[in-house]
């Protein structure tokens, strides 16, 4: 009689990527409970200088950080959503919202269907966000699984990075901090593609800024090619390690204890589910 195999409880060795694991590695970090990462991004217009692909590699560096913290899993990013005030300008591809909520809601249930139990959603695309709310509340309702949205907080890297290299630099510090973080150096050189300064310029309209100011939203373009991000003179190839490192630094201090608080909200939400006290009146 052949012996049976042992069963390994270890995901492979610096393995924190699912589109390279096996099925028995992702298997060994099921039964373990362990965290998974799903990168949510977008393919959008930014500006001239920064990559279509933008947000979706700084989610997914983002999740890279994240998951040698945690010893979690990242999946392969969701990529196309709705761009939003950026659909009309060329490279951007527009997904509706509500194609984009029905697809998202379809991917967290194959991942809970598949019996993973913790699952962290990351983005930093700003039309996500209510999107992705909504498919989380649907899928609870649906099926009781809870995942949860994780959306960094770009303030405190900003403000580093204007401190230590003279300007904010927005979205191409981080871009190119996160392709260096996900072996991707090199394919963006700012310096190339500098120009002359044009700083960040939100709202896209006077008007629009005068409705903010009242608490008042909706749906708008932007009208200038620098609307979105804005570029600074300065950055070049080589300041990609330090802005990873700046980039690391706070995103570990912003996640530091998440997944115990995580855990701890599921318990709480599914014994209030058990208790049922809205029973008693």
């Amino acid at each position: 009689m052949a012996k049976s195999r042992a069963r390994s409880d270890k995901t492979a060795p610096g393995k924190v990527v699912a589109d390279t694991m096996t099925s028995p590695q992702m298997a060994a970090h099921r039964r373990r409970n362990g965290i998974l990462l799903l990168p949510i991004g977008c393919f959008e217009m930014h500006d001239m200088h920064v990559g279509l692909s933008c947000d979706t590699f700084t989610v997914e560096a983002t999740c890279r950080i994240l998951a040698q913290e945690w010893d979690a899993v990242v999946l392969p990013p969701i990529h196309y959503t709705y761009p939003g005030a950026t659909a009309r300008w060329p490279g951007s591809v527009r997904i509706m919202p509500r194609e984009v909520l029905d697809y998202v809601i379809a991917v967290i249930k194959g991942i809970f269907r598949n019996g993973f139990k913790r699952l962290v959603l990351v983005s930093v695309h700003g039309p996500n966000t209510p999107m992705i709310e909504v498919a989380m509340r649907q899928v609870f309702e649906e099926t009781g699984d809870l995942p949860i949205l994780f959306m960094p907080d770009e303030g405190p890297f900003r403000r580093q990075v204007e401190e230590e290299f003279g300007h904010p630099h927005g979205e191409a510090a981080y871009y190119l901090a996160s392709l260096y973080i996900c072996g991707r150096h090199g394919e963006f050189d700012p310096a190339i593609s500098q120009g002359e300064m044009q700083p960040r310029h939100v709202p896209a309209f006077e008007s629009m800024g005068r409705l903010w100011r009242r608490g008042v939203s909706g749906p708008y373009v932007f009208a200038s090619r620098w609307g979105h991000v804005g570029r600074y003179p300065g950055l070049t190839l080589n300041d990609a390690p330090r802005l990873a490192e700046i980039l690391r630094e706070h995103l570990l201090k912003q996640a530091r204890g998440l997944p115990e608080e995580y855990e701890e909200f599921q318990h709480d939400v599914w014994q209030a589910l058990k208790d049922a006290p809205w029973d008693e009146i």
